[in-house]
Formats: structure tokens, C-alpha cells, sequence
């Protein structure tokens, strides 16, 4: 899934979430953005569940992030993809 902004946006953190009414089925999955030239990964965990909040070491500005999922148990249901800055 790749979710573009007209505008370049900066954020820290990123918050996913699954629909798990269908059950939890991601086990492993990636964050990138586009730096303009490559995709770069800024998040690489496992599994999501209800709600995932990962921390950034530091914010990123790009007009372009994806999310790719890695390994799931059946059909990914991702429910939410956020991006905000918190500091």
C-alpha cells in the first residue's frame, strides 16, 4: 500500500491498526518512505493487532510512505495507517 500527499508532511511517529473483528493476521511488516530517489525503511516490526504505535529515532518529511507487509497468517486487513508528529 503506498498512501501519497500533495504536500511533503513530517512526522515521528506511526500508528497502524487492524481490522481484528476478521482476526489479527499480519505478522511482520515494513514502513518506508520516499527520500526522492529510493525508498527508505524507517519502521521494520512484527506483528499489529488492535493498535500499533511506533516511535521514529527522528522525524521524517516525505510526500510518499508505504506499507508493506512482510509475512500475515491470511488476507492483511489493515484497518488505519497514521502519521503524526508528536515532538
Amino acid at each position: 500500500m503506498v498512501v501519497e500527499s500533495p504536500q511533503p508532511v513530517t512526522f515521528d511517529r506511526v500508528v497502524l491498526q487492524e481490522d481484528i473483528t476478521r482476526g489479527q493476521r499480519v505478522e511482520s511488516f515494513a514502513v518506508d518512505v520516499w527520500d526522492g530517489t529510493a525508498w527508505k525503511t524507517v519502521v521494520q516490526a512484527g506483528t499489529i493487532g488492535y493498535k500499533r504505535i511506533e516511535h521514529l529515532s527522528a522525524p521524517v518529511t516525505t510526500s510518499k510512505v508505504r506499507l508493506r507487509v512482510l509475512g500475515a497468517r491470511a488476507n492483511p486487513h489493515v484497518a488505519k495507517l497514521g502519521l503524526y508528529k508528536a515532538s
